[in-house]
Formats: C-alpha cells, structure tokens, sequence
C-alpha cells in the first residue's frame, strides 16, 4: 500500500499568546547580548549614559508588554462574553467601558448589533410562526367543513337532484325544520311485481328493482322533485314551488312538473320494455298525483327520523296510485287546475274515501296518440 496516500495528521500550531510572549522575551534579550558583545569584543567602556539607555529600553519593553497583555486581557474578556452570549442563546448585549480602545469598542459594537438582528429575526419568525399556526388552523376547519359538506352531498345526492343540493347547502339548518306548504305528491308503484318476481331468485329481483329505480330517479331530479322514500316497488317524490328562479325547470309550477315527470317516468318504462327478451316486458306502473297542503318536517322516534311530507293531500295521492291502472296516470283537482293548459286531461268521475265527507274528483293524464 502506498503510504503517500494516507492521510497525515495535521501539525500542531503553537497559539498566538505563547509566540507573542517568546518574541518579546527574545526583543528583552537582545539589547543586553549587544551590550555584552560591545564590552567584551569591542573593548567599549561601560558609561552611565549605556546604562541609562539599556536601562530605558528594558522599561520600555516592559511597558509595551504590559500593554499588550492589558489588550489580550481585554480580547480574552471579550472572547469569553461572546462565547457566553452564544451559549446563552445571545439575548444579553455587551457592555463597553469607557476606558476600552476603540477596536474592542468596534468589536463589541459589532456583536451586539449581531445579536440585535438576531432578536429582531427571532420576532420575526415567531410572528410567521404563529401566522402559519392560525392558517394551519383555518385550513383545518375549511377542510373539516369541506370533507362534512362532501358528506352531506353524497346523501342529499340519493334523494335530490344536484340542483337541489346546492340550494340545501347555501341555507341554513332552517332548510330542514317543520314547516307547512303546498306541495305536490306523486306517488309510481309497479303493477302486480309480486306475481312477476315470483319466478326470480332474490338476487335477480333486487337487481331489477335497482335498474328500474336507477332509471326513475334521475327523471324525478330533472324536474326538481324531492325523492321522498321507497316503499317496495313504490316511490314517493315531493314537488314544491321555489321563488329563487335559478332554473328554468324550477320556474314551472310544482303540479306542472310532477306532471311531467310522471310522463318521462312512462315513457322510460316503455323503453325499458321494448328491448327484445328485456325481463322489464312485464313490468306496468301506476301512478298518482295530488296537490295541496302538506306538513313537511322530520317524523319518527328518537333513534331514527325521516324528512318527510305527512296530511291529506300525501293520502289522496297514494289512494289515486291504488286507482290507477297499467301505465296510468291519476291527478286530483287541484294538479288538474293547475296542468289543464299544458297537459291534455280528462275528468274520470269522483271517489269517496275513508274519513272525508266529500268525494274527490279525479282525472286521468291522456297519452300521445289517445283520444279522450
């Protein structure tokens, strides 16, 4: 191995206290080994004006050693400050004496407007610091905020459209308290679902049911209805009245709407039906409308609740979808008020039902194509 190329331990330096000292010890001798060398080589004779002037040089020599260790001292004291300063985290200033020379003056200046600086970046970071704290902070609550109105979204998405998810976001809880309106009830139920699922397995029953929901809710939504509940094969949808105007849909009135959507809702049904060997050939749907006042508010016990709409008119809905035959849509007097200019209709006589003393007056929705 070549030791050239190991690494060779750096010579020790001797410190610059120990080389000033042996300089002046070595100046201190020199004007004496002059004197010696003029006495007993040159034969000088020794005069009191010699000796005064060796004598002078020693006192000098001494005075400028003297000196020089007084401002090593002073360096020494300043050095161990600063090192203190340091260590103590260099919160405390040095204090300069009057009689100190002016470069330990400059120097202690000097370190003191370092350690000035230092304070004033300290403050500084603390003050970033406690700003970054605080939009740490915000940040957290805007992000709990975003990932509870994410949630809220996702559930409200099941039941409304994206419209009307929007509009519960933007209000307040009031949005969800008890109130009483006018609003119209549309009630769909699959025509004998029983007798058609009883040759399927529950797998294939619950997957037909899914489909067939999958393709009715979306019409509801487009028509800015309220999906209420499923009850089996039946669903319920709420249609109300909105004065904000945002969309052009939502400017209708609700009858006109919930209307409307039970018409999609038919024609989707016979689209589902017409595809050849489609397991929804069999499937008929009955439908019923109302239109009047309701109570819409949070109904249930303690431990579970549902939002939903409760009164006479809900009642005379679902009895109009009971009525109704395959594919037939049933409204009350009120939605035939309402609807009579926009959707051709036709009165199909009057019923009387449990627990009211007048008849209600029904009538039927007249398809594309059929005469009244």
């Amino acid at each position: 191995m070549d030791t050239k190329l190991l690494p060779t331990k750096p010579k020790q330096r001797q410190s610059f206290y120990r080389v000033a000292w042996t300089l002046y010890g070595l100046a201190c001798l020199l004007p004496y080994l002059i004197g010696v060398y003029l006495i007993l080589e040159l034969k000088v004779h020794v005069t009191y004006i010699i000796i005064n002037i060796l004598a002078l040089t020693l006192i000098l020599i001494l005075l400028g050693a003297l000196m020089i260790e007084l401002f090593s001292t002073r360096l020494r004291y300043l050095s161990d400050r600063i090192a203190f300063a340091i260590h103590d985290g260099a919160t405390h200033t040095l204090v300069v004496e009057d009689n100190d020379l002016r470069e330990i003056d400059m120097l202690t200046r000097g370190f003191n407007a370092i350690i000035g600086e230092q304070e004033r970046h300290k403050k500084r970071a603390k003050d970033v610091t406690a700003k970054m704290l605080a939009y740490m902070s915000e940040l957290e609550t805007l992000e709990k905020r975003s990932r509870e109105e994410l949630l809220i979204r996702a559930n409200l998405s099941r039941y409304v459209g994206t419209n009307v998810v929007d509009e519960l976001i933007r209000k307040d809880k009031s949005a969800f308290e008890n109130v009483e309106c006018t609003a119209t009830i549309l009630f769909a139920d699959i025509r004998g679902f029983t007798a058609v699922s009883e040759h399927m397995e529950p797998e294939e029953v619950i997957s037909m049911l899914n489909n067939y929901f999958n393709k009715m809710v979306p019409v509801i939504f487009k028509y800015g209805g309220v999906l209420d509940k499923f009850v089996g094969d039946e669903l319920m949808a709420v249609f109300r009245d909105t004065t904000d105007g945002e969309q052009a849909v939502r400017a209708e009135p609700a009858a006109l709407r919930a209307v409307q959507a039970a018409i999609h809702m038919v024609d989707t049904l016979e689209e589902m039906k017409s595809f050849r060997g489609s397991k929804y050939s069999m499937l008929e749907v009955g439908i019923g409308i109302n239109t009047g006042r309701v109570v819409i508010g949070n109904v249930g016990s303690e431990n579970r609740k549902d939002y939903t709409a409760i009164g006479d008119t809900v009642n005379v809905a679902a009895r109009f979808e009971q009525l109704a035959s395959n594919q037939e849509i049933i409204v009350g007097e009120e939605t035939y008020k309402i609807c009579k200019d926009h959707v051709p209709m036709e009165h199909i006589g009057e019923i009387a039902l449990k627990n009211r003393g007048a008849a209600v007056r029904r009538f039927r929705v007249i398809k594309k194509g059929e005469k009244a």
